[in-house]
C-alpha cells in the first residue's frame, strides 16, 4: 500500500514524456519546413533546374552543381556569379516563376525548374546519364604538346579555345626549312562545340558536325591538365588545376 502513490507518480511522468515527445516532434518538422519555406523566400533560386544544355541545383549554402561539376556561386543582383579556384563568370538572369532565363555570355539559356518526384527522378538520372553540353572545366586555350616524355617537349602553335558562351575557335601554323627552300601555312576554323567527359563535339563552320574522343590526363612532369583529343595531347595554356 505504501508503494502505489510512488507508481502512480511514475504513471503521470511517463504519460507526459509521451505527450511532450507527441506534441514536440510535429512542432520541430513545422519549424523545420518553416526554415526552408524562408531560405527559398530569400533566395527564389534555390532547387534544381534544366535546360538542353545543363542540368543545375542551386544549394542555400552557396554551392552550386553544373552537369555534376562543383562550384561556388553569389547572387548580386540580377547577376549569378559562378567561381571556382581559377576564377569567377558572371550570369545575368531574369526569374519568371518556375522559369529560368540566362544570359550565357550573349547567349540565352531557358531553364525550368524540376519539382518533387520529377527533381528526385532526374537528379538520380543525372547521376548515371552522361550529360552533353557546355563543361565549364573545358573553357580555355588548349595548345598541342609535340611530346610528353621526350626531353624536348614543347607546345606548338596549334591551338583552340573553347569559349563559355559555347564557340571555339581553331588556330595552327606550320612552317618548313630545307635545301630547297622554305614553306609555311596557316588554318583556322571557327564554330561550335559540346562535350562530356569522353567525347568533344564541334559543329565546324568548314567541315560540320564532328564527335573526338577525348581523355582527361595531367601532364606526367608538370601535373598541368590536359585534353587528349583523338590522340594528340593539348595542355592548358593557362593555370588551372589538375583534372
Amino acid at each position: 500500500m505504501t508503494n502505489r502513490p510512488a507508481r502512480r507518480h511514475a504513471q503521470l511522468l511517463l504519460i507526459l514524456v509521451v505527450l511532450a515527445t507527441a506534441f514536440a516532434l510535429p512542432a520541430y518538422a513545422q519549424e523545420k519546413a518553416l526554415s526552408k519555406d524562408q531560405a527559398a523566400a530569400k533566395n527564389p533560386l534555390l532547387g534544381r533546374w534544366k535546360s538542353d544544355e545543363a542540368t543545375i541545383e542551386i544549394r542555400g549554402d552557396g554551392s552550386i552543381t553544373i552537369n555534376g561539376e562543383n562550384y561556388k556561386y553569389k547572387v548580386i543582383g540580377r547577376v549569378i556569379m559562378v567561381s571556382n579556384d581559377e576564377g569567377s563568370l558572371p550570369f545575368p538572369y531574369e526569374l519568371k516563376g518556375d522559369t529560368l532565363l540566362v544570359d550565357a555570355q550573349g547567349r540565352l539559356v531557358t531553364y525550368k525548374r524540376l519539382k518533387g518526384d520529377e527533381a528526385d527522378t532526374k537528379a538520380n538520372a543525372a547521376d548515371t546519364k552522361v550529360t552533353e553540353g557546355i563543361v565549364p572545366a573545358f573553357v580555355g586555350k588548349w595548345c598541342y604538346l609535340s611530346s610528353l616524355t621526350g626531353t624536348n617537349s614543347f607546345m606548338s602553335s596549334r591551338c583552340f579555345t573553347l569559349y563559355q558562351n559555347g564557340t571555339y575557335e581553331f588556330a595552327a601554323e606550320s612552317s618548313t626549312s630545307g635545301a630547297y627552300g622554305s614553306t609555311a601555312g596557316q588554318s583556322y576554323d571557327t564554330g561550335r562545340w559540346t562535350a562530356t567527359r569522353t567525347t568533344l563535339t564541334a559543329h565546324s563552320t568548314k567541315n560540320g558536325k564532328i564527335v573526338y574522343p577525348i581523355e582527361l590526363r595531367n601532364h606526367p612532369k608538370t601535373g598541368d591538365p590536359m585534353i587528349v583529343v583523338d590522340g594528340d595531347a593539348y595542355v592548358t595554356a593557362f593555370k588551372k588545376s589538375p583534372w
